[in-house]
């Protein structure tokens, strides 16, 4: 079923906004607020409503590892890779450059892929040999976002999610989520690239790198609960929007459909 109402990227923010609040991405390790938005994870390390984070050079190195080890993964266990090294007191360049290859990978071991994600955290290391925060800092988000891409390893959702958790430099991250989200509710082909929903992003939201924030936080928010692989349509509050609702058959009804067709066999 098809609905023909339509909402534009404006709206959809609002609505978003409305229903989850402020998101307070990027968690940190050191930071344990009463509230966690999100109620994903073990510990909180979100700040909702404060974008004064990263405060210094210790969190921007925690979240840029934080992108690597999020990748093809849940934040929850990301989080748990995190979590492991911040017990060990490891969260520090000097400190990761000394660790043997083998040794990180398995103390990153919760994030999956951990022997690749491994190697690329030494290369991200060796680029900030290199390359110190401090420099980067100060680069325009073009070519910023062109030496991270650099990096192997480091593709444009972790270069977009660099630039805009860890540098607070206005740059919409894209992910699955939000292509997902987009195609259902018709502002997208299901098709697009991750060049055309940013470029769709980019044109129509101003450049504002809380907004951008907290909108990409959002959508995850929405999908990862509601707009999910398998769609909680009944409850979506964006429900008369979406072009693709599914409805969920219960399991008696599956059930009882399955004997049915066995019978008439």
């Amino acid at each position: 079923m098809k609905n023909s109402a339509k909402i534009s990227l404006h709206s959809l923010y609002d609505k978003l906004y409305k229903n989850y609040g402020s998101q307070g991405w990027w968690p940190l390790v050191d930071l344990k607020p009463e509230i966690n938005p999100t109620q994903r994870g073990s510990y909180t390390g979100y700040h909702p409503g404060n974008n004064n984070y990263p405060k210094n050079e210790d969190q921007i190195f925690e979240i840029i590892i934080g992108t690597i080890l999020a990748q093809n993964t849940s934040w929850v266990n990301a989080e748990k890779a995190l979590w492991n090294l911040a017990q060990e007191n490891l969260i520090s360049e000097n400190k990761l450059n000394k660790l043997d290859l083998d040794e990180l990978a398995q103390i990153i071991r919760p994030s999956g892929f951990f022997n690749q994600k491994a190697i690329k955290i030494q290369n991200m290391l060796q680029f900030l040999q290199k390359n110190p925060i401090s420099s980067l800092k100060k680069l325009e988000i073009n070519v910023l976002r062109q030496n991270l891409l650099d990096i192997k390893g480091v593709g444009p959702e972790t270069a977009d999610s660099i630039v805009l958790y860890a540098f607070n430099k206005p740059i919409f991250v894209n992910d699955a989520y939000t292509k997902r989200l987009l195609s259902r509710i018709g502002l997208i082909p299901e098709k697009s690239t991750y060049d055309f929903i940013q470029n769709l992003f980019h044109s129509q939201i101003n450049a504002n790198f809380v907004v951008y924030n907290e909108y990409h936080a959002l959508i995850v928010q929405h999908c990862v609960y509601v707009c999910s692989s398998k769609p909680k349509c009944s409850m979506c509050f964006l429900n008369q929007y979406c072009q693709k609702i599914i409805p969920i058959k219960s399991k008696k009804k599956a059930k009882k459909s399955k004997s049915i067709n066995k019978t008439n066999k």
